[in-house]
């Protein structure tokens, strides 16, 4: 391979680099996890939420996520559960911001190692 296509291989590569620096720029909160939603009974025996499935108590948000290797859940308010909601697709969304990143990276170092050979 020619070291003229090499060079154009690895400015092409660098341009990806700096496009996905500005995609990451765009994310304001990121968090993982996951978000429940969940309509329950309570524990009165004579309310209709233990007879009717239409009639249960809720929603109730859950923000399931991973501290120091344990699972971790938290009740959230409905306006919490939006937030929470967003920053996951976020999260998400910056995890393939960050794979594309590793392939030009890999890109880089390969057209590099070639030059060097």
């Amino acid at each position: 391979m020619s070291t003229k296509i090499t060079q154009q291989r690895i400015q092409k590569a660098e341009k990806q680099i700096d496009a996905l620096r500005g995609k990451l720029k765009a994310f304001e909160l990121v968090c993982s996890g996951t978000l429940m939603r969940r309509m329950l009974t309570c524990g009165n025996q004579a309310c209709v939420c233990r007879k009717n499935a239409a009639s249960r108590h809720g929603p109730y948000y859950y923000w399931g996520r991973r501290k120091g290797g344990r699972l971790v859940q938290m009740l959230l308010t409905p306006a919490e559960a939006a937030v929470i909601r967003r920053a996951i697709s976020n999260y998400r969304a910056v995890r393939v911001v960050l794979r594309r990143w590793e392939e030009e990276t890999v890109k880089i170092v390969e057209a590099r190692r070639t030059l060097q050979t």
